[in-house]
C-alpha cells in the first residue's frame, strides 16, 4: 500500500476538512476501491495499492466525474424558467452543462434534465410563480426531485434537504437548502467547476472565467499538497473558511477581497455529500419533533461555553463537531461512522455542544473516533454565516466520573430551561453559567470544577424560587434526589474547606414519624434553614418568602452561620418542653441530631483564620444539594484530615471554644476523679439562651465564664479565668460550634481532648494519651 501526505487537506478551516472527506470518497468510488485514510496530526493520509501524487493529480485533472449538484428548488440555482433571471450566472453554467458533450459531465446532465422535468411539473401543479417557486411548493417540488433525480444526484439532494412527513429541514453544513446567505452552493460549484478548466475541453490558454490547464494543476497540487507559490481566483468559499473571507481588515492594507482555490471549493463540496446518508438515516421521530439540527449528525444546537468570545445574544445557528480518526478507514468505513453519527448522552441523541462534549467524556461517541474538531456556525459578517473552529476535544477512552454525575442534573435542568425565552433574566444567567461549569467539567473534569457546578445550580434554585409564576408554569420542583454517597467522592479535594463544608452541609436533626413538624419543616436541617425549601410528607416544597437564613452567597459566610446559631436557637425554643430528663444542665436543645464530625485540626484553622471563606460558601451551597440520609459511615472514611497535631492544639488553645464546645455539643464527658480516672460516660448538656447572643453579638467572654463556672462544679478544674483576649472573630466562632466532633463515641474523645488542655495537671495526666488516641482514630 502506498501512502500520500495530504497536507493541504486539513482539520481546519472546515473547507479543509471537507476537502479530505471529498478526496477519500472520490478516490474510493472512482478510482481505488481499497484506498483508506486516517488523520495524522492536523492532515489527511490516504492510502491505496496504486496511489501517488502524480496519480491523485492526473485523476482529478483528466478522470474525475464531479458529483451532480442541482437544486431547481432554489431561485439561484439556475433553473428559472420564465421571468427575469435572479442568478444569469447560474442560468449560464447550467445551459453550459445541459449543452455538453463531455463524458465527465454525462451524470450531470441527466441530473439537470430530470431537475428540467421537476421544474416543469411544478409549473403545472401550480408550485412556481412567473418562474420563482411560491413557499408553499418548495417541499413539494423536492419531492418531485426526490423521486425523479438518478442515483448519482441523490447524494447532493440528502446532503442539502431532508424530507419529514409533512415539512422539510435543512442540514446545518450546506445551509438552506444548499444556499447560504445569497450564494447558491449548487451554482458556485459549478463555476468554480468552470474555472478549474472542468466544464469544457481545457485549453492551454485562459479564457473568460476559467483558468489554463497549467495552473488549474498547480491549484490542485497546492488544494491537496499545500505546495507550489499560486495564486487564488477572486471567489467566495462561503462560510467554510472565514480566513478567505475578506473584508474590512483582512489584509495587511485594510481591505481585502475574497479569494478561492477552485479546486478546494469543489472537493469541499463533494466532501459534505459524505453526510448525505445521514441526513437520511438519522431521521426519527426524536428527530422530527426536535430541533432540525437533529436530522444530520455530529450536528447540534449552540452552546455558548467552551470558547473565548462565547456570548449568549450571539446569532448562532449550531455547531458541527467534525470528528477525527487516526486508524485507517476505507471510503464505506467513513460514509458509515458519519452516517452512524453515534453521539449520545444518557439514552438520548446529543443535542446540544453541551451534550456533546459531555458524551465524549463518556464513552458516547464511536470508538473509531479520536477526537473532533468544534466547529460554530454563527452569523459574523453581516447576513452571512461563518464555520469557526472553536476548540478540539479528545475522546476518552474511560468514562470521566465528574462528567457522568452530570446526568442527574439533566431533569431539573430541563424543566428550567423549558420555553428559555420566557425565564426570569435572573434564573437566565444562571442557567447559563451552570452550562459553562458543566462544560469545564466535562473538558477537564476535577473535584474544583464539580464543586463550581454544584454552587452554580444551588444558584440557580435560588433564582428559582423567587418567582413564583415560573415555578408553577414549569411546575418546577426544588432540586432532590442526588445522593452524597455518590457525589462526595468525585467532589472531595481533601481541603480543609471541604471537610468543614460537608461537616455543615450534613446537619440534621431525627425526624418525628409522619408529617414534620413546624419547627422540622424549615429547621430540621442546615439545609433548610439556607436553602428556600421546607420538608413536607412528599418531600421538599418550596418555602414561602424563601430561605429562614437567607443570603447565602451573598453576605459573606460566616455572618450567614452566625445567623444560623441564632435561627437554630430561637427554633430549639420551642422544643424546650421535650428536653430530656436526662439533661442534667438546662438549656437549649441546640445540636443537630446527626452530622459528619470534623477533626480538631480543621476547627484549629478555622478559628485562627487558615480557611478561606469565600471557597467554603461556594462548596457549602453546593453540598446543601445532596442528600446525607444514611451516607454518613461511608462518606466519613473518604475525608482523610492530615496529622497536624499543631492545628488541634491550636483549637485547644482558645478557651472559648473550649469550654463552650461541649454545651453546643449536647455531651459533657465526665470529669476523672482519683476513683475514676478514666470515666466513659457523659451526661447531656445545652447552652443557656443567654450564651448564643452573647456569641453572636462578640460577647463570648460572658458565656465562657457562665459555662466555666457549670464545668468546674462538673469536676472539670480549669485553668483559665479570663476570656476576654481571644483573637477569634465572633462569626467565626459561631460557625465553629455548629460543627460535630468526630463520629460516634469520637465527640467525647475530642471534647475531652480540648478539656484536659485547659485543666490543672491533677485532670491532664492523660491529655497525652487521649491526643494520642484522637490522632489513632484519625489515622
Amino acid at each position: 500500500m502506498n501512502t500520500v501526505h495530504l497536507h493541504g487537506c486539513r482539520a481546519e478551516p472546515l473547507l479543509g476538512y471537507l476537502t479530505g472527506l471529498g478526496v477519500i470518497r472520490l478516490v474510493g468510488e472512482q478510482l481505488d476501491p481499497d484506498a483508506s485514510a486516517r488523520w495524522d496530526g492536523d492532515h489527511l493520509v490516504i492510502s491505496g495499492t496504486y496511489l501517488s501524487e502524480t496519480n491523485l493529480v492526473d485523476f482529478f485533472a483528466e478522470d474525475y466525474k464531479p458529483t451532480p449538484a442541482v437544486a431547481p428548488w432554489n431561485s439561484g440555482g439556475g433553473f428559472q424558467d420564465a421571468g427575469k433571471p435572479t442568478s444569469p450566472s447560474a442560468q449560464r453554467v447550467v445551459e453550459m452543462v445541459r449543452n455538453s458533450d463531455l463524458a465527465r459531465l454525462g451524470p450531470y446532465r441527466e441530473a439537470i434534465a430530470a431537475a428540467d422535468e421537476a421544474r416543469h411539473r411544478a409549473r403545472r401543479l401550480g408550485l412556481t410563480k412567473d418562474g420563482k417557486v411560491l413557499k408553499q411548493g418548495k417541499a413539494p417540488l423536492i419531492e418531485l426531485c426526490r423521486g425523479s433525480f438518478p442515483d448519482e444526484a441523490l447524494a447532493w439532494l440528502d446532503a442539502s434537504v431532508v424530507l419529514l412527513d409533512d415539512d422539510i429541514r435543512y442540514p446545518l453544513i450546506l445551509g438552506t437548502g444548499g444556499n447560504v446567505g445569497r450564494m447558491d452552493l449548487s451554482a458556485n460549484f459549478l463555476e468554480q467547476l468552470e474555472t478549474a478548466g472542468l466544464l469544457e475541453d481545457s485549453p492551454n490558454q485562459p479564457m473568460r472565467g476559467r483558468i489554463d490547464a497549467p495552473t488549474s494543476r498547480a491549484l490542485l497540487r497546492h488544494a491537496l499538497f499545500r505546495v507550489g507559490e499560486v495564486r487564488f481566483v477572486p471567489s467566495s468559499t462561503s462560510q467554510f473558511d472565514p480566513g478567505a473571507k475578506g473584508g474590512p481588515n483582512s489584509s495587511a492594507v485594510g481591505d481585502g477581497k475574497a479569494l478561492a482555490n477552485p479546486w478546494s471549493f469543489v472537493l469541499g463540496i463533494e466532501g459534505a455529500m459524505v453526510f448525505a446518508s445521514a441526513a437520511a438515516r438519522r431521521l426519527s421521530v426524536e428527530s422530527q419533533t426536535g430541533g432540525s439540527k437533529a436530522s444530520m449528525p455530529f450536528t447540534v444546537d449552540a452552546t455558548a461555553s467552551g470558547y473565548g468570545s462565547a456570548s449568549t445574544g450571539e446569532n448562532v445557528k449550531g455547531e458541527l463537531w467534525a470528528p477525527l480518526w487516526r486508524n485507517d478507514l476505507s471510503h464505506r468505513e467513513i460514509q458509515h461512522l458519519i452516517s452512524e453519527g453515534r453521539s449520545q448522552w444518557g439514552r438520548s441523541q446529543a443535542r446540544s455542544g453541551l451534550d456533546f462534549v459531555r458524551a465524549t467524556a463518556t464513552l458516547g461517541v464511536d470508538r473509531s473516533i479520536d477526537e473532533f474538531v468544534r466547529y460554530l456556525i454563527g452569523v459574523r459578517d453581516g447576513q452571512s454565516p461563518l464555520a469557526v473552529p472553536v476548540g478540539r476535544f479528545k475522546v476518552r477512552d474511560r468514562v470521566r466520573p465528574e462528567a457522568d454525575l452530570l446526568r442527574q442534573l439533566d431533569g431539573w435542568g430541563g424543566k428550567a430551561r423549558f420555553k428559555f425565552n420566557r425565564v426570569p433574566a435572573a434564573v437566565r444567567s444562571a442557567l447559563n453559567s451552570l452550562e459553562r461549569e458543566q462544560f469545564a467539567v466535562s473538558t477537564f473534569g476535577g473535584a474544583a470544577r464539580l464543586q463550581t457546578v454544584l454552587a452554580v445550580l444551588a444558584e440557580t434554585e435560588q433564582a428559582a424560587s423567587r418567582s413564583a409564576k415560573y415555578r408553577q408554569d414549569r411546575r418546577l420542583e426544588p432540586i432532590s434526589g442526588l445522593s452524597a454517597r455518590e457525589w462526595v467522592p468525585k467532589l472531595n479535594d481533601d481541603s480543609v474547606e471541604f471537610r468543614i463544608a460537608a461537616g455543615l452541609a450534613s446537619l440534621s436533626d431525627r425526624m418525628s414519624a409522619g408529617r414534620p413538624t413546624a419547627a422540622e419543616a424549615v429547621g430540621g436541617s442546615l439545609m433548610t434553614l439556607l436553602r428556600p425549601v421546607v420538608l413536607t410528607s412528599f418531600g421538599l416544597g418550596w418555602a414561602k418568602g424563601g430561605p429562614r437564613v437567607p443570603n447565602l452567597g451573598r453576605r459573606p459566610l460566616f455572618d450567614v452561620l452566625n445567623d444560623v446559631v441564632g435561627a437554630r436557637a430561637a427554633l430549639a425554643c420551642s422544643a424546650r418542653s421535650g428536653i430530656d430528663a436526662s439533661d442534667q444542665v438546662a438549656g437549649l436543645p441546640f445540636a443537630f441530631d446527626y452530622g459528619l464530625g470534623v477533626d480538631l485540626a480543621d476547627i484549629g484553622r478555622l478559628l485562627h483564620g487558615q480557611v478561606d471563606e469565600e471557597r467554603l460558601g461556594a462548596i457549602l451551597s453546593g453540598l446543601l444539594l445532596l442528600q446525607w440520609k444514611d451516607s454518613f459511615s461511608v462518606i466519613g472514611h473518604d475525608l482523610a484530615v492530615p496529622d497536624d497535631p499543631v492545628a488541634r492544639l491550636h483549637a485547644a488553645s482558645e478557651p472559648a471554644y473550649v469550654v463552650l464546645a461541649p454545651f453546643f455539643a449536647g455531651r459533657l464527658p465526665v470529669a476523672p476523679t482519683d476513683a475514676e480516672p478514666r470515666p466513659n460516660r457523659s451526661i447531656a448538656v445545652h447552652p443557656r439562651p443567654e450564651w448564643v447572643g452573647a456569641v453572636r453579638t462578640g460577647h463570648a467572654h460572658a458565656a465562657a465564664r457562665s459555662a466555666a463556672r457549670l464545668l468546674r462544679g462538673r469536676g472539670w478544674r480549669l485553668i483559665v479565668d479570663s476570656f476576654e483576649r481571644s483573637n477569634v472573630a465572633r462569626s467565626r466562632l459561631a460557625a465553629a460550634l455548629l460543627l460535630h466532633l468526630g463520629r460516634g463515641d469520637g465527640d467525647l474523645r475530642q471534647i475531652r481532648f480540648l478539656l484536659n488542655h485547659q485543666c490543672t495537671v491533677g485532670t491532664r495526666w492523660i491529655a497525652s494519651r487521649e491526643s494520642q488516641e484522637s490522632s489513632n482514630e484519625q489515622t
